[in-house]
């Protein structure tokens, strides 16, 4: 297989004005929610209502950077999906909102990412927003106080009704409740120089900070191995970020990937679809043969090996209500919320998209792997736009991206290039 630089599988040149949409519907995708605590803290009591109106602007916005080109097969897969939902919702009598939203993220950004087809424009906003939270994750451990006087993170969350005012560690508590490691765990990286705090950046949870410097390594580690080399910085921005957020999923995530970087690409490839299926496996016989554990990552696994293995048949399908409070425990929520038979075919789907070049196929091993790992010991934070955005975007670039040809910044204008969506 080739391993030249990766370039647009169409002669499409981007305005200026475009791109800056672009970026600002990335940026704005990650950072929005920071933009929201700050005027919550600041100016005005921020209500669900108001982060769900940001997030449908957001949606319309990256619905019109691609209205030109909105793929059929998309819109076809989306009314599969929804019609699947509506019947789950008529069976059980209960509308879910927050699937159908968990939903729509993948399908309009990974669309965008079919749209823009251009690893090149891509790189070039990942290390952008890489940098953003970079500095602002600096700032917070820098100024821990300053940052959360600015934000109160845990007021904004109190608002939303995420907690209660109850759940605070301590009194006058402004960050929120895994901002610090508790007694007894403690920090596991630099808890010397950084102590109990857990930086969160513009994602206002050290976890969703973890998890994008996963998405930025798996983006990095999916380049040609010469390639990798010269993204040294934007590599130790992602460890950096690791070690800020003291993110023990992002550094075993880190190790899970630098393996699979090292093995044969024919097999990591063929081997996709299987990973999914090991992974739920490896849950169920650990829960199966372990009691639960503690607040680790190997107690989180059992605990959600634990609850799936409760499930009866009308659970498993969706198809039971009330739907129920899975929490950090993801392969039951997104059993009970979608139902078996619409998981396995989007799993599907993803392993059978056809990918035009080695970039893609290793992206979407190490997807693969962050998404599984992720459900394993977490809830619903592989659905957060704020990180879920920007990979489906990445995700979808590499789908239409070509292994061979010019860099698209070679490529002249024709009469095939496409004018500003929006000026």
């Amino acid at each position: 297989m080739s391993s030249m630089p990766i370039t647009p599988s169409e002669t499409r040149v981007f305005g200026l004005a475009e791109r800056r949409w672009l970026f600002v519907l990335l940026l704005g995708s990650t950072c929005y929610l920071l933009l929201l605590s700050f005027l919550n803290a600041n100016v005005l009591r921020v209500s669900p209502g108001l982060v769900a109106l940001v997030e449908v602007v957001l949606y319309l916005l990256c619905i019109a950077l691609q209205f030109r080109r909105f793929p059929l097969g998309t819109l076809v897969m989306c009314l599969f999906v929804v019609g699947w939902l509506l019947l789950a919702w008529l069976i059980r009598a209960e509308p879910d909102p927050k699937g159908v939203r968990d939903l729509i993220i993948p399908f309009l950004f990974l669309s965008l990412g079919r749209y823009v087809a251009d690893p090149s424009l891509a790189d070039s906003l990942v290390k952008r927003i890489a940098v953003v939270v970079l500095l602002i994750g600096i700032v917070e451990a820098a100024f821990t106080h300053l940052y959360a006087v600015w934000f109160n993170t845990f007021s904004f969350y109190v608002n939303l009704g995420n907690i209660g005012e109850k759940a605070a560690m301590f009194d006058g508590q402004m960050l929120t409740l895994n901002g610090y490691r508790p007694e007894g765990i403690g920090r596991t990286l630099l808890p010397f120089l950084l102590g109990s705090h857990r930086a969160s950046s513009v994602f206002l949870e050290p976890v969703s900070m973890g998890n994008f410097a996963v998405i930025l390594l798996a983006w990095i580690l999916s380049k040609p191995k010469v390639e990798i080399f010269r993204s040294l910085i934007p590599l130790t921005v992602a460890l950096a970020v690791i070690v800020l957020a003291d993110s023990r999923f992002g550094l075993l995530m880190t190790a899970a990937l630098l393996v699979m970087r090292g093995l044969p690409l024919w097999l990591i490839g063929r081997g996709a679809i299987l990973i999914p299926l090991v992974t739920l496996a490896v849950v169920l016989g650990i829960a199966e043969y372990l009691p639960s554990g503690g607040d680790n990552i190997m107690g989180r696994i059992t605990r959600s090996g634990h609850e799936l293995l409760k499930f009866d048949g009308a659970l498993l399908m969706g198809l039971s209500g009330p739907l129920p409070a899975n929490g950090d425990m993801g392969y039951a929520y997104i059993s009970s919320r979608f139902g078996a038979p619409l998981v396995l075919a989007l799993v599907a789907a993803l392993c059978l998209l056809p990918m035009r070049s080695d970039q893609g196929r290793w992206f979407r091993s190490m997807v693969l792997v962050y998404f599984c790992a992720n459900l394993a010991i977490s809830g619903t934070s592989i659905f957060a736009l704020k990180t879920a955005g920007l990979l489906w975007f990445l995700f979808g670039v590499l789908t239409l991206a070509r292994a061979h040809g010019p860099r698209h910044s070679e490529i002249p204008p024709s009469k095939h290039t496409m004018e500003p969506c929006l000026t």
